[in-house]
């Protein structure tokens, strides 16, 4: 069997994503691979799921085509069912790649042979289908990497689902100033900053992750990281060194104490049997088996038949994983610097998402103080601020992005822009707005999307664009409107929903959607988390959406005509689609806005509890990620009046692998 394995999987792919190899007793596997990079010296990344950080996410390390074939026959070799399985699946995931390529080719021409028809000219593209679809546009033709781009809307799915059903229950962090890149030093101490808090660690301890906040004195940025038994207090010098009080430093940290690891259990079929029945005369019993008739009297018989339905319940798997147990350690002076130090998790994850496909990564976020989020002035003009990039924009989609700087000085905090033509200084205030210092007329240099060449490269059209300089915002949403162009991309043709027009959707989504303010019932449901948060780490399901539906997932696709393929599940089927941007994604967002009776978001606790609805049958849509292992609970639930309560862990959830 050990033979046959290993021919298996080097005869059809000695580098197949997704199968496990074990290697001096370490379990790996690639992730991805750049598939545009044949050669031995392209990159693939590889996942480490018996090394598991404090903050509960997988280790990942990078490593040469050639390496992998080097050592991989060296490990014990997956099964022929697993590998067939991976095969399967990467066939899906490229059939699913193919046709929407082929859609997307067939409309490109379509559109040039209308052009070519037409005189020629980039004439007026398309308008966009939707929000989502603008952003894309947007983000593509200001210059960023499409990659980049690309992983910026597969990050936002799950938000964009929540904000689909329950509109406002999204909440993103106020824009704003925050931190970027990994600081070491002296005594293994290391500063790796994420999205929310930085993971701190030192001596022995492992990565354990904190909240900060950043405040501006004296022409410095000084750093508190809430650390125990004292915060950190740290002063930024430059954008390279992060320095501390003299002296040692007393942290509360943790260190690895042990693994647990993980079980499974077989997959079964069960069997049910319904019996139907028919009444028949003489002539037509000779259909039936003499045990299937009954005599009715009159000529008539009963006539009986059973029927035997088989369903194949899949195994369930519990992964194993790291323990960790509280630890003090007293480490040296803080003297840090970003000079040789090594890759962060947040450029792991979004360098994943970016070379799935073989996108490039792209220039490094430089580290140090960065911005996010968008800021808006009345005239159109905006920035939207990204950790490699800034787009400066005039209306919808005139966009062009540059790289920045946040240099703070003794008369305040410089945001500079590096805009070859009209390089920008915006001042942050006291109030969190944004000053440019002039309210003259500032041209934006945007492009339009107009197809792409043989090299499958974009190319664009002129889309020149000018609006008057003010105080910039902070804002949810791009100006919808401003400024005064040569070429205007059309709008779409009736307003949509969205948090600048609220008055597009009800507050209560057209009465189907049961709120704090309008209940629909006296059954309320409250969602409690079982899953114990490991030392460092928030709970698994800390901040994340609830909703209650009135169908299944699985239902829902149905009813849209979109088919679940045997072997998948209809989480994967809705990543696969909003992943690819087909039209299915927004339709199934659709159907599941409109079926859902009730939405939520967690607090840190992972609690929370849904406004009154009727007593009935409801279905759970909810998701986690725990112990390196994707978890939904979709199982129904029978709510009777009055409260209901429920807990969430892995006893009652369905893993997707």
């Amino acid at each position: 069997m050990c033979v046959l394995s290993v021919a298996v999987a080097q005869t059809n792919d000695p580098l197949l994503p997704g199968v496990i190899y074990v290697c001096s007793g370490e379990r790996m596997f690639i992730e991805n691979c750049n598939i545009r990079d044949t050669s031995d010296n392209a990159t693939c990344m590889v996942g480490h799921p018996d090394h598991v950080l404090a903050n509960g996410i997988m280790q990942y390390t990078y490593v040469t085509k050639g390496a992998l074939k080097k050592l991989f026959p060296t490990c014990t070799q997956p099964s022929a069912k697993q590998v067939a399985a991976a095969q399967a699946f990467q066939k899906r995931q490229q059939d699913t790649y193919n046709a929407n390529a082929q859609k997307a080719n067939d409309q490109l021409n379509a559109i040039q042979q209308q052009q070519a028809q037409s005189g020629g000219g980039y004439g007026q593209p398309a308008p966009p289908k939707n929000a989502e679809e603008r952003a894309m546009r947007r983000c593509v033709s200001s210059g960023r990497l499409p990659a980049t781009c690309t992983g910026n809307s597969l990050l936002g799915a799950f938000g964009q689902m929540l904000s689909q059903v329950l509109p406002g229950a999204n909440k993103e962090p106020t824009p704003g100033p925050d931190m970027a890149g990994v600081f070491e030093g002296p005594g293994h101490w290391r500063l790796d900053f994420i999205d929310g808090g930085v993971l701190v660690n030192c001596s022995f301890l492992s990565p354990n992750q904190e909240a900060y906040s950043l405040d501006f004195k004296g022409g410095h940025a000084v750093l508190t990281i809430n650390t125990r038994p004292r915060p950190l207090v740290l002063t930024l010098h430059g954008t390279e060194t992060i320095t501390g009080p003299p002296g040692p430093v007393t942290i509360d940290g943790v260190v690895a104490g042990g693994y647990t690891p993980g079980s499974s259990s077989p997959g079964h079929t069960e069997t049910s049997q319904t019996t139907t029945h028919e009444m028949v005369d003489k002539s037509q019993t000779g259909n039936y088996g003499q045990s299937q008739l009954t005599y009715q009297g009159n000529g008539q018989y009963d006539a009986a038949t059973t029927h035997t339905n088989s369903t194949y319940v899949a195994g369930a798997s519990t992964p194993g994983y790291t323990n960790f147990v509280p630890k003090r350690a007293t480490c040296p002076a803080i003297n840090l610097s970003s000079r040789g130090a090594g890759t962060g998790i947040q450029t792991m994850q979004t360098d994943l998402l970016k070379t799935a496909f073989g996108g490039e990564k792209g220039p490094p976020t430089p580290p140090g103080i960065r911005m996010h989020g968008i800021f808006a002035a009345s005239t159109g003009f905006s920035v939207q601020f990204f950790p490699e990039a800034v787009i400066l924009g005039c209306g919808p989609d005139a966009a062009r992005a540059y790289p920045y700087t946040v240099e703070p000085g003794s008369t305040g905090v410089a945001i500079k822009i590096a805009a070859p033509d009209h390089p920008l200084a915006l001042i942050i205030k006291p109030d969190g707005s944004l000053d440019p210092g002039d309210s003259g007329p500032y041209q934006v240099h945007g492009r339009i999307v107009t197809g792409q060449d043989n090299n499958d490269n974009f190319t664009f059209a002129p889309l020149e664009q000018s609006c008057n300089l003010a105080t910039l915002t902070p804002s949810k949403t791009i100006p919808s409107s401003g400024g005064g162009a040569s070429t205007m991309l059309a709008s779409a043709a009736s307003p949509a929903a969205s948090a600048g027009n609220p008055a597009a959707t009800p507050a209560n989504g057209g009465g189907n959607l049961s709120t704090s303010a309008a209940p629909l019932g006296n059954a309320t449901l409250s969602i409690v988390s079982g899953l114990p948060p490991q030392p460092g780490a928030p709970n698994p399901l800390a901040g994340h959406p609830y909703t209650l539906l009135r169908n299944s997932v699985a239902d829902i696709l149905a009813k849209q005509g979109i088919a679940v393929p045997q072997g998948s599940n209809p989480y994967k089927v809705l990543g696969i689609a909003c992943g690819n941007h087909t039209p299915d994604c927004q339709k199934i967002l659709d159907a599941v806005k409109a079926n859902a009776a009730s939405a939520i978001r967690a607090d840190a606790n992972g609690s929370g509890t849904f406004p009154g609805v009727s007593p009935g049958t409801y279905y759970l849509m909810i998701s986690a990620r725990y112990n390196n292992q994707a978890l939904v609970w979709d199982h129904p639930i029978q709510l009777k009046p009055g409260p209901n309560t429920l807990s969430l862990d892995q006893r009652n959830a369905t893993p997707v692998n």
